[in-house]
């Protein structure tokens, strides 16, 4: 916004120490590291051992590794067969055993039922029977409170709810607590948690709140008797506190879960202890609970994605250091009072981008907001599009310093679930004459298109402080996806060119990329890349801002391989006259350009992914290998490509139909003698491309295929 008069500023005293509260949490580099940990224990059974790999399987240690690489956003190297392996802990009758051919018990009966709701295990005789069993032995507390917990994870109420609650507030105090002493706090939160876990009333609850947060120690963490904090307490007390939405000291407590890991990437239940995976479990599942209620993202999805910030260091932005600073990758900005308005800007411009960062007005106080494609004015302005932040301006899209003026008022839907004094998520989508903006997940302006064509399309991105009263923000996880924006120019120059197909429905745009030090001598692979349903148009552009091209864009040196990028109108289907116009350009570019036919990929994403699988079983000679991504397929149509390498991938926090139908695809190809495979990455939702394009070894794998 537009600065407002006369108000000085004050400086902070040099060299005053300030320390931002809430900032510390996993990185995305030591979410990868726990990932890679837990990923590590899974035995050629598909189960996973507590120990370290070629030890028994357990299921416990399998229901712990599958969670933890949920909540650090990883993956189960072979998700078929862990799903077997819980299977094969089922006991015929009712009920789990830790091993396969063991005997059952409540608690493991209750763990199976948790691994087989991660896992989205649909057998409706198993839930019948473990529910029934678990009715029928579960009588100590800690039977009902694990019962309680997994038939809350597969949503099944059971009769005996009301027995069991019962049970639980037979044990309460008067005041509406539970436990004696110093462990009044343990017992609260085990006790709260399950009773609302069985989806019964929660009586006293101002009093079991103050009693439970009584209970967090110096350290940060939770004890059972008021002894030394440890995770696994700290675990049964948050979670109440967590289901009731009600925050301890955050920071204190993330700082006692870092005390806790290891430089394996591994957790240990005290920070003295020895990691495991039943401790990793523990901390990763506080963090995730901890950023939640913080209001910030459990994951940060960083595939595909560059960050700006680098520790507690600035490079590459350029503002006055008195009043903005770094630490942990955050941007804080801090003043006493301002008569101008102050930036914190890049260094160097962007285009096109996706740009992904959270954000947070200390007090819900102050104006700010996120400029981008903007410049440098004389004095301390900035001038182009600016990410409102403040109130009566949040998710809005203002232009600074230029039109000084709102370009379009948030949607109603996106501003209803704003967090005036806590963190708050922005996403800006800048794709050539269009601009998105996406505030905690709902669009507040749905592609405003520019129509001034001498705006210009390029920029640098800055964080502000409004001139005002005393202020403090705060911007962290800032991420940054530049995207191509191709251009049509000589079309063997290296880079994203536009060409023109003439078809028998008229002409189509598509995009091509010739990678660098193409000079036309040797044979290269090539790939044929199917957009999704959102990219649909006649432009030729977009098909190359989205999975494929983005994540050659960011590639060092970008990729040795031809790659074509069609526009479907409407689909993908193999009978479609998209389906055929795609395989026409592709023909084309294999003409004009020196590619080697045996060497010719098949890939797509989301409705490109469903052509994949479609366009590949119909034409099975053409293609190489396939990489179908977060699409389904047609089960019956398997055989045509039981000799074609075939790889997909999918977020199994995808739509249940997608995440089922591509684990039969792959288990029936593999029936039929063919290498699939299969990769879902856990608590990852549609979007499932930007990991697969950008993680080790994928296109490294593709551009190896041959055809025999």
């Amino acid at each position: 916004m537009r600065a407002r008069n006369g108000i000085a500023f004050l400086l902070l005293a040099a060299g005053a120490a300030w320390v931002a509260p809430e900032l510390r949490a996993q990185t995305p580099a030591e979410m990868a590291q726990t990932a890679a940990f837990a990923a590590s224990h899974q035995n050629e059974d598909g189960g996973f051992s507590d120990q370290a790999v070629g030890q028994p399987s357990t299921l416990g240690a399998t229901n712990a590794a599958i969670r933890i690489l949920h909540y650090v956003g990883g993956s189960v190297p072979d998700v078929l067969g862990c799903v077997k392996f819980v299977r094969s802990c089922r006991v015929p009758g009712g009920g789990f055993s830790s091993r396969p051919g063991g005997k059952p018990d409540p608690i493991t009966t209750a763990v199976g039922l948790l691994a087989a709701s991660e896992l989205k295990i649909d057998d409706p005789d198993m839930i019948r029977e473990s529910v029934a069993y678990l009715g029928r032995h579960a009588r100590a507390f800690e039977e009902v409170r694990m019962a309680a917990a997994g038939l809350e994870a597969i949503g099944v109420t059971s009769p005996d709810a009301p027995r069991w609650d019962h049970q639980i507030q037979a044990m309460r105090n008067p005041g509406g607590t539970f436990g004696t002493g110093a462990g009044i706090p343990f017992a609260t939160g085990g006790s709260a948690a399950a009773i609302l876990r069985l989806g019964m009333p929660l009586e006293n609850r101002q009093a079991i709140v103050k009693a439970i947060l009584a209970g967090q120690t110096p350290e940060g963490g939770f004890s059972r008797d008021g002894g030394p904090p440890d995770l696994s307490s700290s675990y049964r007390i948050v979670r109440a506190l967590y289901m009731m939405r009600e925050r301890p000291n955050l920071d204190n407590l993330l700082g006692f879960v870092a005390r806790c890991r290891k430089s394996d990437g591994s957790y240990s239940v005290t920070p003295d202890g020895k990691g495991s995976l039943g401790g990793t479990y523990l901390g990763t599942i506080l963090t995730y609970w901890s950023r939640q209620l913080m209001g910030l993202p459990a994951v940060v999805e960083t595939a595909g994605f560059r960050p700006m910030v680098a520790g507690d260091s600035l490079d590459g932005w350029e503002g006055d250091r008195q009043l903005w600073s770094a630490k942990d990758g955050a941007i804080i900005g801090r003043s006493s009072g301002l008569d101008h308005n102050e930036f914190l800007a890049t260094t160097r411009p962007y285009g096109d981008f996706i740009l992904s960062m959270n954000f947070r007005l200390e007090h819900g106080q102050g104006n700010s907001g996120i400029q981008f494609r903007s410049v440098r004015v004389p004095g301390h302005e900035m001038s182009g599009y600016q990410a409102d932040i403040g109130e009566g301006f949040w998710g809005a899209l203002y232009d600074e310093s230029r039109r000084n003026m709102v370009l379009v008022y948030p949607r109603s839907e996106a501003v209803r679930g704003l967090r005036r004094s806590g963190w708050n998520h922005y996403v800006i989508r800048a794709m050539g004459d269009r601009i998105t903006l996406t505030l905690n997940g709902q669009d507040s302006v749905r592609q405003y298109r520019e129509p001034d064509p001498r705006i210009a399309r390029e920029g640098l991105v800055a964080v502000q402080m409004h001139a005002g009263g005393s202020m403090e923000v705060q911007f962290r996880d800032i991420l940054i996806q530049p995207l191509p924006r191709p251009v049509a120019t000589e079309p063997t120059q290296p880079g994203f060119r536009i060409r023109t197909l003439r078809t028998d429905h008229g002409e189509r745009r598509y995009t091509v990329y010739v990678p660098e030090g193409y000079d036309g001598t040797k044979q290269l692979p090539v790939v044929l890349f199917l957009h999704g349903s959102g990219e649909r148009g006649s432009d030729g552009v977009t098909p190359a801002q989205v999975g494929l091209g983005p994540a050659i864009l960011g590639r060092q040196g970008g990729i040795p391989a031809v790659v074509v990028f069609p526009q479907a109108r409407q689909s993908w289907a193999a009978d479609s006259a998209d389906g055929a116009a795609a395989l026409k350009a592709l023909d084309e570019v294999m003409r004009e350009y020196k590619c080697d036919p045996k060497r010719v990929i098949l890939t797509g994403l989301s409705m490109g992914g469903r052509g994949s699988w479609d366009i590949a079983t119909r034409h099975p000679e053409r293609f190489a290998a396939v990489v179908p991504i977060c699409g389904p397929g047609d089960v019956e149509s398997t055989s045509s490509l039981r000799n074609i390498p075939v790889w997909t991938f999918c977020g199994d926090a995808d739509r249940e139909e997608t995440v089922l139908n591509l684990r039969t695809m792959v288990d029936t190809l593999q029936r039929l003698g063919s290498p699939a495979r299969l990769t879902e990455y856990r608590g990852v939702g549609h979007n499932s491309w930007d990991r697969a394009y950008n993680s080790p070894g994928l296109i490294e794998w593709m551009l190896t295929q041959r055809k025999l």
